[in-house]
């Protein structure tokens, strides 16, 4: 009997299929480790991304991405020079990211007024260090309230100086001259053209020179006046125009009836121009050449041509130490030399005992080499001598604060 075995057709032999199944499985082995590696490399990257990387909004974000770790990711950025887009711009130029500054803390008044203080004994310890003399804290306040107080009187003495004035007094008596005012025994002067109120700043300051203080000796200040009375000392007052046309300046104060002549004693004249800067400096300079003369006529102290005279040797001793000099341009008479060095010199030492010396136009033929009152006491002895015995005791003193309310005040000439 013969049995048929039904055999399974076979393409390869047996060996051969072996063969196949072993790399199949090694294929299978090496795409495992690839996926393996590409998962690692997928989870590095996306740890060492920076902060500011983001994956599109349309691309959605694996489930098997961790997150990044917010140890590991820097919470400010630093700040990034960037370049100017606009071509125009020089190169070099870099621009910086804005950082806001921090706004500080309002300080208490208590803080303040410790710091305050604080700077304060440091500045007290420096002048100490250098001799200097000091103040603390409770001086200043009181020197301020001083300061202050004074202010408010001179205000005051001043308001009521212009409000006791009258308008100048027209009249036809002294050819030349339309309007005249008497300050005590002094007559002022001014041509029609000067204003009225150029005119009564001129008195009011006439006026506060001449009033009372403590230190003021009745009987010299009397003596003074009378000489004004009996030598007919008097003041002029021009006018100057836009053109540089003076006033007619040669008609002589004579009066049309007997024993009214002024024609000699005066010294200088003052002139209306319209600067108020300059009006300071005129009122301050031909005042105080109009007061010298008449102490002249006064005091033989004040006789410059006496060589042992208090003035002689006062101007003396400041020419022989070097602090000061008169050098006009032009040559001049002796004479007439030696009597506008002496009013120069005699001006200068009585604005520094006034503390107003920078409202008196020092000119270029003249120096003065002293800066201020303790300086004069210290250098010049006898200058501040001849100033305590006269004319501390005869005018009152016009300092800068003074004199500048004076000109600033707004006042109105009276209408009859």
């Amino acid at each position: 009997m013969i049995i048929i075995r039904n055999k399974k057709a076979s393409f390869f032999p047996s060996d051969v299929l072996t063969d196949l199944g072993l790399y199949k499985f090694l294929l299978l082995l090496i795409s495992f480790v690839m996926f393996i590696s590409c998962s690692e490399n997928d989870v590095s990257t996306t740890e060492l991304a920076p902060a500011s990387t983001s994956l599109p909004a349309s691309t959605p974000l694996p489930v098997s991405t961790p997150l990044p770790d917010i140890k590991q990711v820097p919470t400010v950025e630093p700040i990034v020079e960037e370049k100017p887009k606009d071509d125009d711009f020089q190169e070099g130029i870099t621009f910086k990211r804005n950082i806001p500054t921090p706004i500080p803390t309002p300080k208490t008044y208590e803080e303040i007024m410790m710091a305050y203080e604080e700077s304060q004994k440091k500045k007290a310890e420096e002048r100490e260090s250098t001799g200097t003399p000091t103040m603390t804290y409770e001086e200043l306040q009181k020197k301020w309230s001083e300061e202050l107080l004074r202010a408010k009187q001179i205000e005051s003495l001043v308001k009521e100086t212009f409000n006791s004035l009258d308008n100048p007094r027209r009249t036809s008596q002294y050819l030349g001259w339309g309007k005249f005012y008497d300050v005590e025994s002094l007559r002022i002067f001014a041509t029609e053209r000067v204003t009225d109120e150029f005119m009564l700043r001129v008195v009011a300051t006439y006026t506060l020179m001449f009033s009372k203080n403590d230190l003021i000796d009745d009987d010299l200040q009397n003596t003074f006046f009378k000489t004004i009375r009996d030598e007919r000392v008097f003041q002029k007052i021009l006018y100057l125009g836009k053109d540089n046309d003076y006033d007619e300046t040669s008609n002589a104060l004579t009066s049309r009836y007997p024993g009214g002549g002024y024609v000699h004693n005066s010294t200088g004249h003052l002139v209306d121009h319209g600067h108020q800067d300059s009006h300071r400096r005129e009122i301050i300079g031909q005042s105080l050449r109009t007061i010298i003369f008449t102490l002249r006529l006064m005091s033989d102290d004040f006789d410059h041509k006496d060589p042992n005279s208090a003035l002689s040797k006062a101007y003396q001793e400041a020419v022989d130490k070097n602090l000061f000099a008169f050098t006009p341009d032009r040559p001049e008479p002796a004479e007439l030399f030696y009597d506008e060095a002496i009013i120069k010199f005699l001006t200068n030492v009585i604005t520094t005992e006034w503390g107003n010396r920078h409202l008196y136009k020092i000119y270029a033929d003249e120096k003065f080499n002293i800066k201020d009152k303790n300086e004069l006491i210290n250098k010049l002895p006898l200058s501040h001598k001849l100033y305590e015995e006269f004319i501390e005791k005869i005018l009152n003193p016009i300092d800068h604060v003074l004199f500048e309310k004076i000109n600033e005040y707004n006042f109105e000439p009276k209408v009859y």
